[in-house]
Parts: structure tokens; sequence; C-alpha cells
């Protein structure tokens, strides 16, 4: 049996080296790893003279993985992922949250977890996210992100290239503080890979959101398609979205009507550097001009499997929006 200290662990992951994470506990039938990363970065943006210029963008990420095998290839699993996140120069500001918290079975086929984890249609929205920066993510899609209370199943099948993956969400409060407000959602999807670089995506989702204060729901189903091509350094990939709003009596002008989306993105891996260009559209109905357009410009220097350096400039055409420059340094372990 062989055991590793947490102090010894936690001490080691402060000296750079090339894997990503750090192992705390390992015996014949259970594991604990660490893994985190330090994001100290500043964001540029014209105040208009009525606000600062200049603001933080900067957390601290850690989170553990553990399993524990328990019969043959079926094995015990949790996760829990916490950011603690510093905005301003004040400490009171500061603020932390639970990004993932969820446990479950997995075996050689596939796994089933519950608790707070990314939705299933992330496994093609997420291709789209491809900036070197904490800017990206997916402001024109509908998907869901992480969310509280999501039973996931996620399976392998033809030799691991068609991978499936659903999520049902029982009816859960939006806001904890009031429970006034309450969302359940379902979605299934998967991805099918080829041998020669490329990847074809899609999923579906339904969304029902109730406010008990208004008695009015918000209702919304999303449908993404998505491709992806990798050759040696380069990456290449699309997704689109079409979303049908049923009930839009909650939601704002961006998010109350029906629209059409899509996101691109491009990186190209140099030795250390990587180079990476993303634009973000979404047209909704009832708004003749995009409700977001966003077109970004990336480059990041990687010093170690551990350090880099990252920049991103941001060019918004949605009137009244600024355009944004990202700086940071990032350290991953």
């Amino acid at each position: 049996m062989k055991n590793t200290l947490l102090v010894t662990a936690i001490l080691a992951s402060l000296v750079p080296t090339a894997q990503a994470t750090v192992n705390v506990y390992k015996d014949d039938a259970n594991q604990v790893d660490l893994y985190g990363r330090a994001y100290a970065a500043y964001i540029y943006q014209d105040g208009k003279g009525i606000e600062s210029d200049g603001r933080s963008d900067s957390y601290f990420r850690t989170g553990f993985k553990a399993s524990s095998n328990l019969n043959g290839d079926l094995t015990a699993l949790g996760h829990i992922e916490m950011q603690f996140e510093s905005r301003d120069n004040s400490d009171a500001n500061s603020e932390s949250k639970t990004r993932l918290l969820y446990a479950g079975l997995k075996n050689d086929g596939g796994q089933l977890t519950f608790g707070r984890n990314y939705a299933a249609d992330e496994i093609i929205a997420d291709w789209a996210d491809a900036g070197t920066t904490n800017y990206s993510g997916n402001p024109a899609l509908g998907n869901l992100g992480r969310q509280a209370n999501i039973l996931k199943l996620e399976a392998k099948m033809l030799d691991d290239n068609l991978n499936l993956v659903a999520h049902v969400q029982p009816e859960s409060s939006v806001d904890a503080s009031t429970g006034k407000n309450s969302q359940s959602s379902y979605a299934l999807g998967g991805v099918y890979g080829f041998d020669f670089g490329l990847e074809l995506g899609a999923t579906y989702t339904g969304v029902m959101t109730e406010s008990y204060v208004a008695n009015l729901d918000y209702d919304r189903s999303t449908i993404l398609v998505a491709a992806r091509y990798k050759l040696k350094g380069l990456t290449a990939s699309i997704v689109g979205d079409s979303t049908s709003v049923d009930t839009p009596n909650t939601a704002g002008a961006k998010d109350g009507n029906d629209w059409m989306a899509y996101e691109l993105s491009l990186a190209y891996s140099l030795d250390k550097l990587t180079g990476t260009v993303t634009y973000k559209q979404r047209d909704t109905d009832t708004i003749n001009d995009n409700t977001v357009d966003q077109t970004a410009l990336g480059l990041a220097y990687k010093f170690n499997g551990n350090f880099r350096l990252v920049t991103e400039y941001v060019i918004d055409g949605v009137d009244g929006e600024e355009d944004q420059w990202h700086m940071a340094a990032r350290y991953d372990f």
C-alpha cells in the first residue's frame, strides 16, 4: 500500500512541473488528486469618463478529484471545484463560489453523476470557448453552462469514437436566498470523431423557468450543431445555435425572443506560442442589430506546462459597448 502525505503534495505543487494534477493520496483502491490555477489579470476598457478604465479579473481556482474502486471496473467518484475572485481593491468585495460539486459512478463505458456540473450541451459549446484569456466563453449561445442538481449520463461507444450525453435537472431554485424563482431543464446530444481529425456534434436542450412572485414563466428550446477539426497545431471550430422561445414572459429583450447565433474559433500553436481568433454573433428576432457581435484576437506564450502569459483584444460591434484589452499571467498545477 502506498500513501502520499497531503502536506508533501501541496508543497510539491508549488514546484513547476509538467503534470496536470498533484496526487494527494493513493492506495490500491482509492485516489485523490489536487489541481488548481492562479490567474492574475487586468482588463482595460474605456469608462467614457464616468467609470474606471481598468479593473481586475483575477481569481484562484482549485479542485479535488477523488475515486474509489468498488468492484471490477466499477468506480465511485467525487469532484469539487472552488473559485476565489478578486475584482477590485477592496477585500470585502472579493467573492468565492462553487463551480463544480458532484458525485457518482463510472466504468469503462461511461459515468452517471449528480450535483453541480456542466449541462449536457457543454459537450460541444466548449469548442467555441477557445480564447486565451478569461474573456472567452459563449455569450452568443444559449448553452446552460454549469448548473445545480444535474443528473448526467455520459457514455462511450464504437471504440470511443461516439460520445453520448444526457442530463435532467429537476425544479431547482435560481435564487437560494428567496426561492422565488426556479428552473428545470433537460438535454441530450452526442459527438462523433473521425480518425482524420474531424468531430461533429449536436445537442437539444429544453429550459423551463418560473417566477412564483409574478406568476410568469419562460420556456425555450435550443438546438446546437457543431464541427471541429484538428490538424497538428491547428484547431478550427464552429458552433451554431437555433433557439425558439415559447413563453418569453420573464426574459429581457435579448433572451425573450427567438434567435440564431454562431461562434467561430481558430487556434494555431507553434512551439510555445499560440494565437487565436474568435467571432461570436447573435441575431435576435424583433431587434434590428445583432445583440452579440464580438471579435477577439488572442496570444499566449507558454513557458512550460505550468506557466504562461496571455493577452486578448476584444472588438465589440454592439452599439454602446466598448472594446476590451485583457492581460494576464496564469499558473496551472
